[in-house]
């Protein structure tokens, strides 16, 4: 599937459930109308402090799926892994899931402090 349909579409439907309009969502945002539109029409992919911004605005699980795929699908393809053999795929994302369990697990614990 195509990223930016992707994020679009993820956008669209994260909006819709919240029952925002465009104008509120970028507003929170603090960008223009027009760049959220470009957004979610898929004209282009927002920065990552933006993906950020609006995991933490919708705070919809289904959204925030589709953007940790989205911003692990271009990571795989910036740093080369989509010529990795199968194998050597595996190990990576395996340490990668190994790495984002300990943070994860300290990040519990500051919160339980």
């Amino acid at each position: 599937m195509d990223i930016l349909y992707e994020f679009s579409s993820a956008l669209l439907q994260a909006r819709q459930r919240k029952e925002m309009t465009q104008e509120q969502v970028a507003w929170a945002l603090e960008v223009s109308h027009a760049t959220y539109n470009a957004w979610e029409c898929g004209h282009r992919l927002c920065p990552y402090k933006h993906i950020i911004g609006l995991i933490n605005y919708f705070d919809d699980e289904q959204f925030t799926r589709s953007m940790i795929r989205i911003l692990l699908t271009l990571q795989h393809n910036m740093a080369g892994l989509n010529k990795m053999d199968k194998s050597a795929l595996t190990r990576y994302y395996r340490s990668l899931m190994s790495v984002l369990a300990d943070e994860c697990e300290k990040w519990v614990e500051e919160i339980r402090v």
